[in-house]
Order: structure tokens, then C-alpha cells, then sequence
């Protein structure tokens, strides 16, 4: 916590207004009572069989007897996004008071809560559309994002593909405002009240000055994950519409008899530019329950990053897809979009993918034919 620069009398308000069972039950953690306010579940950081997280309620707190994880309601969002303890405070305090989680309000309100980006309804379909189009739109008008997306080795033909595009701070809010849409807008979370007291815009667009890159289902937009065009200027790489986040490129994937389970947004991006059946859940962390899109996968290879994270969710993903896992050994501190930025990349990638097929035929024999 230090060197932030929120006041102890925010971060508490921050928490009592925050119960954590309730923020864990909205993130999809079934919790089961162990006594007067504490809770047993299966933790969402571990492949988790036996319920091991004990939540208490007493003083707000939650410890995992398997992985060690422990903390507060505020180390949960941190852990659980990927983000610094500013970021988690902040998308905190941002929570509308009509979804915000209140004491006694109950864990089954709050599963309530958690959006489903599956199941929407027609208007909050059409202001995803729209804000899907006004970015694409944004981003042939912004050289700098179109710069960074061609560095990072995309061809404008997957960029098009993949319906990528660029907030530039105003031109949603702009559009809705004139269509009546603002109100929806908040609600999933495209638009977030402002904290400026001066007279400014109230309201900002959560992925101002990122690149958006859009969950395409049906031909229609249902989710998006902003990256920060500049890396140095303190804030998070990436921001997420919240909810339970769904598989990016799950229509790519679904009924393939091969799969590539990538990482990060741009390394399922540049699988797609090289052809793969490929998806990402947008981190490390998938449910065994949200596994039944690979049912009729024969191979499923896994392309994380090549560090301690990466290695370690490749286990877990093992143990839940079993046999039919097959990770794929990147070089040391790298992942697969760095990878295709080095010369000879994409030829390194195919080779290994070559050697990983050789060494699975022998066992895999009849099934991999």
C-alpha cells in the first residue's frame, strides 16, 4: 500500500462498503457456511478440488490453505485482475450504487449481479454494437494506435478481422448523448461517472487511449478488453469490462478438433493472424465448468508465457483437460506475440509446434489420424 495516495479513511470506507463475501460470490465463488460470518469455498486462484479458501466475515478477510493466497477485499480484485492496489481501489469506489454489494443484502443478490456477457438484452446489444463500430471507426482515424497495433506484428487484414479498435475519450459518449444511450452506457460500464468537480465532462469511457479488443458472437459485439497504448504512464496494461469474462475467440475454437489456448489478448491476436483455431481466456484463470466449449477438441495446445505464471497455469489447465493438453514450450520469457516479433519467429513457433505433433503421435496414435 505504499505510496499510494488514498487516504486510510478511503480505503476503509472502500471496504466497509465492499463486504468481501458478497464481492467474491458476485466473481462466481460459491461460498458455503463454516460458522458465524465465515465461509469455506474452492479457491479461484488454485486448481482447487477440496474446498480450501476460508472467508470470515469478523474482520475481512480470506486465506487459502492450499496456494497461501490471503488478503482483503481489495488484495481479492488485485489478485484476482491483475492489477495494482490504486487500480483495484478504484474500480472499487466505481461500482454504481445499484449494483454496489451492501452488508445484508445476501450472496444470492449478489450472483444476481454478476453479469453474464452471454445474455443481454436487446438494448444493452445495441450500445455494445455501437460502441463496437465508434471504435473501429476511431481507430483508421488515430495513426498512433494503428502504428502500435502494426508494430506488435498485426497485418491490417486481421484488423479488420478481429474488429479491433481504438477509444479516443469522447466520441461514444458524444454519440449516445445525442441517442439517449448514456444511462445504458453506465450501466455495462462503457461510461463512468467522473470525479472532476470543475464543470468538465462528467463522464469518461473506461478505455480511453486503448485499444479495444472486442468478443465477437453471432456477428455482434458482447464484450471488450482495453491494452494501454503506453506501458510507462502508471496505468494498468489492460482494463475489462467487469462480470465473468467470456472466452475470447470462442467461436474460433468451439467444435475445432485442434485448439490453441493463448494467454493474453494480443498472443490469441497473433494466432489468429497465422490461421489457428485459437482462444484466450484473457489471463490464466478458467473454471473446469467453463471447459465444455473443447469437448469435441481431440488436442488442445496450450500457449502461455514462458515464466513461472505461465508454467504454473499450464499444470493446472493440464489437470483439467487431461491427455488431450498439450503445452507448448516458448523461449524462456517470452510469449507468443513477442515471439512473432523476433525474426524467424513464426518459423521458430511452426517448428516446435512440429516436434510437439512428432512426439504425441507415438501414444496418440489412431486419435491423432
Amino acid at each position: 500500500m505504499s505510496g499510494d495516495t488514498r487516504r486510510d479513511d478511503e480505503v476503509a470506507a472502500i471496504k466497509e462498503r465492499h463486504r468481501l463475501a458478497d464481492v467474491l460470490a458476485a466473481a462466481g465463488v460459491q461460498l458455503h457456511p463454516a460458522g458465524p460470518e465465515r465461509f469455506r469455498a474452492l479457491c479461484p486462484f488454485h486448481d482447487d478440488h477440496d474446498p480450501s479458501l476460508l472467508v470470515d466475515e469478523r474482520d475481512g478477510h480470506f486465506h487459502c490453505f492450499g496456494c497461501g493466497a490471503h488478503g482483503d477485499v481489495i488484495d481479492f480484485v488485485m489478485r484476482r485482475e491483475g492489477i495494482g492496489f490504486a487500480e483495484a481501489c478504484r474500480r472499487l469506489a466505481d461500482l454504481p450504487e445499484a449494483i454496489a454489494p451492501h452488508r445484508g443484502s445476501g450472496r444470492k443478490a449478489s450472483r444476481r449481479r454478476e453479469r453474464r456477457w452471454d445474455r443481454l438484452t436487446l438494448e444493452e446489444q445495441v450500445v455494445l454494437n455501437t460502441a463496437g463500430a465508434i471504435y473501429q471507426h476511431c481507430l483508421w482515424r488515430e495513426p498512433r494506435a494503428l502504428a502500435y497495433l502494426r508494430d506488435r506484428g498485426l497485418p491490417d487484414h486481421v484488423i479488420r478481422e478481429c474488429a479491433l479498435g481504438y477509444s479516443d475519450g469522447h466520441s461514444l459518449a458524444a454519440y449516445l448523448r445525442r441517442r439517449s444511450g448514456l444511462g445504458i452506457a453506465q450501466e455495462l460500464g462503457l461510461l463512468r461517472r467522473s470525479d472532476r468537480a470543475d464543470g468538465g465532462e462528467p463522464l469518461r469511457e473506461l478505455f480511453t487511449d486503448r485499444i479495444v479488443v472486442p468478443e465477437i458472437r453471432g456477428g455482434q459485439f458482447v464484450w471488450f478488453i482495453g491494452r494501454s497504448l503506453d506501458d510507462g504512464n502508471g496505468r494498468p496494461k489492460y482494463l475489462a469490462l467487469d462480470g465473468e469474462r467470456p472466452i475470447l475467440g470462442f467461436e474460433r475454437a468451439i467444435g475445432r478438433r485442434e485448439v490453441y489456448l493463448c494467454e493474453g489478448p494480443f498472443d490469441y491476436l497473433t494466432a489468429v493472424a497465422w490461421r489457428l483455431a485459437a482462444c484466450s481466456p484473457c489471463g490464466t484463470a478458467l473454471p473446469a465448468e467453463r471447459l465444455g466449449f473443447l469437448a469435441r477438441s481431440r488436442v488442445v495446445y496450450g500457449v502461455l508465457d514462458a515464466d513461472a505464471a505461465g508454467r504454473s497455469a499450464s499444470e493446472r489447465f493440464g489437470q483439467m483437460i487431461g491427455p488431450r493438453w498439450r503445452p507448448l514450450a516458448l523461449p524462456e520469457g517470452c510469449d507468443l506475440n513477442e515471439l512473432a516479433q523476433r525474426p524467424g519467429g513464426r518459423d521458430e513457433f511452426f517448428r516446435r509446434l512440429a516436434e510437439a505433433r512428432s512426439a504425441a503421435r507415438p501414444e496418440g496414435g489412431a486419435r491423432g489420424s
